[in-house]
Parts: structure tokens; sequence; C-alpha cells
């Protein structure tokens, strides 16, 4: 187990223990109704003394009672053990969520949504295996074989070592199949059907492109990953089907019992016949210490997979989380300072050294082209994530330094992915200023041209997202906008706030933001620039610098990338019109 499930196991790890105890003692009460069976056996056969008297009489009622003790025993381990794994579990959730709140978000970005879900749900319910299931069946593949082992040891030594050839050969068997001449078989085929999923996946989630272009692009994603994995997993079973088959076969009951007849016959004719007696414990424990190892044999995959996810778990428990600021000063106003920034995503650089100067109150706009690093800025100014390198002060305070509630306070930050979450719409919108009054959550809808709409439900801004209301792209966007226009943050950095709107509405909803924020500070990124012409102050990026500054007449009167981009907008906007 890795140090993060140890650290956790520690308020548990005597009901473990307990559950462990449990388990020997239920494999050893398993044993004891076989050997009074072969007891009860040979003395019906020898009719030797006590076939008639207490003894005799009083085997059912110790094979009941060892029954009932395995039943008992059995059972409160499996109660312990699943107990354990639930609440493990829940404190799991709980101190991923803790560390996932404060973990960059590039992080999220490299795992993506499908990754981040797995590690919250598959991985955490993979450790069922770890932490339920291995240490009591561990308990009991210890305990019982080597019970079994000494009984029978003591009745017939010669024979025993015989009947270990079919159990070593399995765990050998078992062994080779984990080894590294099978492991890329199996590498391949998890790694296939890893493949499958995250395609099927993007395939719900695109089924009108999917079913735009038939044979093509996400279906055909799904196709080939579809028979990636059957090639893998047809290569998998005709690489390890004739060693599972034999391995089942080996420890069959039908097979152990031919196995040990056999070897009683050859003592037999070696003049070492057995009696009837030992001969039905040989019958019985054999398969009793076959059972423990076809089931660690079988459970190996999915302990594997546990382990597989306990390492994930544990690298996201070693991820450096961002730190909380512990200033003891508030910024005094909405003004940002920017100095020699520096921020990279693991495979290239986005921002390379930029400066950046927003005065308090103005309305600043962030352009240039796509993947120029304009969102990127807007995630590190709200910090979401911290730069490699350079300095960011936010009303005279360091980034870095502010606590968390203070920032959540001063920044307001309108991502391009909005949502709506499953709450009233009032409560959507108010989710930033929950102790809003009723007429500035309508007065911010009204901002946002949301007004009309909610008022034409049913239950107006009673109704719930998703269940009375499914929202449009635009309708959620706006729902945002509303959510920001509420909010007495003094810094707003808003990500192409318009972009799923039609141009009038895009108009109508920048001026809101001009009006309605009038005083404090604002820096949108765009990419139509006709919507930020106005801006005190426009800041144009490519490929991760700033390279103009100024208003909108200085920079088209400068030339450069600003005049081509506003160029080319308005020549496709003619041709469109």
């Amino acid at each position: 187990m890795t140090p993060v499930l140890w650290e956790l196991l520690k308020p548990y790890r005597w009901r473990m223990a307990l559950a462990m105890g449990l388990r020997a003692v239920a494999g050893l009460a398993s044993l004891l109704p076989w050997v009074l069976v072969s007891w009860w056996a040979d003395t019906l056969v020898t009719g030797g003394a006590g076939a008639e008297g207490a003894p005799m009489g009083a085997i059912p009622g110790l094979v009941a009672a060892t029954m009932v003790v395995w039943l008992v025993s059995q059972a409160l381990a499996v109660h312990l053990a699943h107990g354990v794994d639930a609440d493990l579990c829940g404190d799991l959730r709980r101190r991923l969520l803790t560390h996932l709140e404060r973990a960059p978000l590039d992080w999220f970005s490299r795992q993506g949504q499908d990754g981040v879900a797995r590690l919250a749900d598959q991985d955490v319910r993979a450790l069922h295996q770890l932490v339920a299931h291995a240490p009591t069946d561990l308990s009991s593949l210890v305990v019982v074989p080597f019970a079994a082992l000494l009984c029978l040891a003591w009745l017939q030594p010669a024979l025993l070592v015989f009947c270990l050839v079919p159990l070593a050969a399995a765990a050998a068997g078992f062994a080779l199949l984990r080894s590294p001449a099978y492991r890329d078989e199996g590498t391949r085929r998890d790694a296939a059907l890893e493949r499958l999923s995250v395609d099927y996946g993007e395939f719900a989630q695109n089924l009108p492109l999917a079913r735009q272009y038939p044979g093509a692009g996400v279906q055909r994603g799904v196709e080939l990953s579809a028979k990636g994995f059957e090639s893998a997993f047809s290569a998998w079973v005709k690489r390890v089907g004739h060693v599972a088959a034999l391995i089942e076969l080996v420890l069959g009951g039908p097979w152990l019992m031919a196995w040990v007849l056999l070897g009683a016959m050859a003592l037999a004719v070696l003049g070492m016949p057995l009696a009837v007696g030992p001969l039905c414990a040989f019958l019985l424990l054999t398969r009793a210490m076959a059972a423990p190892i076809q089931a660690m044999g079988h459970g190996a995959d999915a302990l594997m997979g546990a382990r597989a996810a306990a390492e994930r778990l544990q690298a996201v428990c070693d991820l450096p989380p961002l730190s909380e600021g512990r200033a003891g000063q508030i910024p005094r106003d909405g003004s940002v300072v920017v100095r020699g920034l520096r921020f990279s995503y693991p495979d290239r650089e986005v921002l390379k050294g930029v400066d950046l100067d927003l005065a308090e109150g103005g309305l600043n706009a962030l352009v240039g082209p796509s993947g120029s690093g304009k969102s990127t800025m807007l995630h590190v100014l709200a910090r979401h994530m911290d730069p490699q390198a350079g300095t960011i002060l936010v009303g005279g305070v360091p980034l870095r330094d502010l606590p968390d509630a203070v920032r959540h306070r001063h920044i307001v930050m309108l991502t391009q992915q909005a949502v709506a979450l499953d709450l009233s719409l009032r409560e959507n919108i108010a989710l930033l200023c929950p102790e809003a009054k009723f007429e500035d959550i309508r007065q911010a809808a009204r901002d946002a041209r949301l007004d009309d709409a909610i008022m034409a439900l049913p239950r107006g801004y009673d109704s719930l997202s998703g269940r009375d209301v499914k929202l449009s792209g635009g309708e959620v966007q706006r729902l945002a906008l509303a959510r920001a226009l509420l909010s007495s943050a003094r810094l707003f950095l808003l990500d192409e706030p318009t972009s799923a709107t039609d141009p009038q509405t895009a108009q109508a909803l920048h001026r809101a933001v001009r009006e309605r924020l009038a005083g404090r500070t604002r820096l949108i990124v765009c990419h139509r620039l006709s919507e930020v012409s106005d801006a005190d102050r426009i800041v144009v990026c490519h490929e991760g610098r700033f390279v103009a500054q100024g208003t909108h007449a200085h920079l088209l009167s400068s030339g450069g990338l600003y005049a081509d981009l506003w160029r080319d907008q308005r020549r496709a906007e003619g041709e469109a019109a």
C-alpha cells in the first residue's frame, strides 16, 4: 500500500487486524468439520472403540458447532473489512476534494474531465479489493493451507508431498501469468480498454458531430479503438488462455480427487495402504488448500488494478497545491501590476516575460490570435495556477499573499465555459453574493438580458436549472454574466463573455459591463474587436508576448497586428452581410 493509504488506515488498523484474526479463525473452523467427518468415517468403517459411545454421538454436534463458529467469524470479518473499506473511501474522497480544491488549473487541463472523474470514482472504488478482501484473503491463504498441511503431514507425509505437486504447479502458473513474459499483453489490453473508454466518452459528448460525419472523426475513432481493443484482448486470451485453462483444470475438484486417489493407490502398491479416515481427510483437505490459492490467483488482477489506482491517488496527493496566502492587508483597489510574467505548460511556454499595468476602474481588453496566451493570462491573474516566474500585484498586494477568502471577494473571473448549477435560477445568479436581495438579482438578470426569459417560466426565478428549464449555451453565458454583475468585487476578468450570443445581444451585454461595472477594473478577452473598440486600453497578445498597447484609434494608426486583425474582421463581416 502507498504511504497515503497507510496513513489513512491508521484509525482502522485495529479493525483490520481483528478482521484478519476472525478470518483466520473462520479458516480453521472450516477445516474441523472435514477432519471430524473423516474421523467419523474411519470409526464407522473400522468399527473401533467409541463407535457407539459418546464420541460417536458428539461428532454431529461438534460439526454443527464448528460450522456456527465459521459462519459467525466469517460474517464478522467481512463486516469489519467492508466497514473499513467504506470509511476509508469516504475519508479518501474528502481528502481528494480538499487537495483538488487547491490544485493548479493546468493539472485539471492535462487530466481532462474523464481523468478527474476516474480518480474520484473508479480509482477509489478500485481500492475495494485492496482493503476489503486482500488482507483477510491473505490471512486465510496463510492459515488454512498451513493448518491443513500440518494435519495431512501427521497422517501421511509421503502422500502429502504427492498432493502438493498440482498445488505448486497451479501457484507457479499464476506466478507465470503475472511475470514480465505475459505482462506486455495485459498492459496492451488495459491500455486499449482505457483508449476505448475515452473515445466512447468523446463519442457520447459529440453525437451531433458523429452523426454529421459518419465513418470519420469521432465515430471513426471509436471504431478504431474498438478494433484495437478486440485485437489486444484476443492476443491476451491466446497468450494466457491455455495456461489459465490448465490451472483451472489442475485446481478443479475432480482432478484433485483423482490425483489423491492415484497417490493412495501408489502407496498401497508400495505396501503403505491408507485407512479410510485419513484418505477422506486427504480428499477434503487437499481441496481446502487449493481454494485459497485459486481465490488469490483470480483476485490478482483486481489486486494489481487496486495497487495501480492507489499509486495514481498517491501521485495526486503528492501534487504541490497552491499555497494559502497569509497577507494581513487588503488590496486598496482593483489595479494590477504585472512584471516579467512567465508561464509554461509541460509541452510549451505560453507567456514569455510579459508586463501589464491595469489602472483602477479602467476598461481593458486583451486581444490577439487564438492560442496566443490570453485565457492563460486571465487564469494566472485569478490565481487558478501560479506562474513559473514574475510578480503580480493586485491593489498593491502580491497576489500569492492574498488569503483565498480575500481573493474570492476581490477578484471575479468569468470563464469561457460558463455553467449553471443544479439550483434555482435565483440561487445560480446569487452564487457569488448569497445575501443579495431579490430585486438586485433581477436587476443583474435584466442587465444580462435574461430577466424576460426567466419571468416567462411558470416558476420564474424559482425554476430549477436542468429540471424546470434547460438553458441554451447563450442563456448559460448570460446567467454567468448576471452572477458576475451582482458581485461587489473590484477586479473582473471576463473570458469571451459573449461568444455564444448574437452580435446585437453581445453589444448590449458589453454596454452593461461598461455601465454596471463602471469604476471597477475590468479585463476582457475578446475576439470580436468591434465589441471592445471603446476600451480604455487594448493589449495585443501574440505568441505569448504583448506586442502592442493603446486605444483603438492609436493601434489602428500604428498599423501592425491589431490593424490587420481589424481589417480582416471588417472584411469578413461585410462579406457575411
